[in-house]
């Protein structure tokens, strides 16, 4: 079991890994394990060499979220080819077909799973592997093998013959301006990158885009793993201040930080920063369209401490205080 302490990952930095494995195509870097019955909050990093094919593909459970954070990936998604690039997003839902071609010699495909429980069937393929190598060619084992794992294997072929098509043409493909939503404040814009509709209803991926001075505070302990992906700039986190386990810290770019439940904490933006909330179980996308036809409608609702409180409960968000300081 992880320590709820762990707060921080560095992704470069060795000493943060909980698990580190050399596959010989790829290297594969495990941060942190899933979490509660959706499996969820699981992120590792996959290293690839180029030229490294994963085979066209399904599967029968699993939500994937990846990250390019560095080159390229030619990406076959329901029979179509386009080419994925640092800065994009690829989310594959369940029988979402797909295959990949690592192009560039160090690509690496920051991964975020929910419902799969990646690092499990890595260990078992390398159990296999290690001990029982010839069973992995055998057709009959790897059929017990693939089913267990809910993967359907589709003609590999495919890769070959897809037609080539803009990025657009491929939903599952998010560029960096792409959002299901936006929002934007005095400081702030909330960009929603994968519906709760695209992750069972578990939870929402959002893209926050904060100006320096921006504080987010949890006073109130709530029951929910947080989970931030920082992209840019630097951003300084205090959790449970003032008791004696208090912990401050400065998260850079390539770090992500995780809040265990009921641990009151604040967030506060020291440098203009991105940051990707990974593991949203507020219902932010129905909560901001609410705020704004209430705050267009019946502004007088947000002017009461007790009525605020009691609608943001609604979407299960603990949020306690949101500010720009001068």
């Amino acid at each position: 079991m992880e320590d709820n302490t762990r707060y921080l990952v560095r992704c470069e930095e060795a000493s943060d890994w909980v698990r580190h494995v050399d596959e010989g195509s790829q290297i594969v870097n495990d941060f942190y394990l899933p979490q509660g019955p959706f499996e969820k909050n699981e992120m590792s990093d996959t290293i690839y060499h180029a030229g490294t094919k994963v085979n066209y593909h399904e599967h029968s459970q699993g939500y994937e979220t990846f990250f390019i954070a560095r080159g390229s990936v030619e990406c076959t998604i329901r029979g179509k080819k386009a080419v994925a690039q640092a800065g994009d997003i690829v989310h594959l839902p369940p029988y979402t077909p797909h295959g990949f071609v690592f192009l560039e010699e160090g690509t690496i495909w920051r991964e975020l799973f929910q419902e799969i429980n990646m690092q499990q069937g890595i260990l078992n393929k390398n159990m296999i592997l290690k001990h029982y190598p010839d069973l992995y060619e055998d057709p009959e084992f790897i059929g017990i093998y693939r089913e267990a794992n809910g993967s359907f294997v589709r003609e590999k072929e495919v890769q070959d013959i897809a037609p080539t098509v803009p990025k657009s043409e491929i939903p599952e493909i998010r560029e960096p301006g792409f959002a299901w939503a936006r929002h934007c404040g005095d400081g702030w814009e909330l960009k929603l990158k994968v519906g709760r509709f695209e992750c069972n209803g578990a939870k929402e991926v959002w893209e926050a885009n904060l100006d320096a001075g921006i504080t987010i505070e949890y006073q109130d302990p709530h029951p929910y793993f947080e989970l931030y992906y920082i992209t840019k700039g630097r951003v300084r986190f205090t959790i449970l201040e003032g008791f004696a386990d208090e912990a401050v810290f400065v998260a850079e770019a390539g770090s992500i930080v995780r809040i265990p439940p009921y641990a009151k904490h604040k967030i506060e933006v020291v440098e203009a920063a991105q940051l990707f909330d990974n593991g949203c179980e507020i219902r932010l996308m129905s909560m901001l369209e609410d705020l704004a036809a209430i705050r267009a409608t019946r502004p007088q609702v947000l002017e009461d401490p007790v009525m605020k409180k009691k609608l943001l409960r609604k979407y299960k968000c603990f949020v306690t205080a949101f500010y720009k300081k001068a």
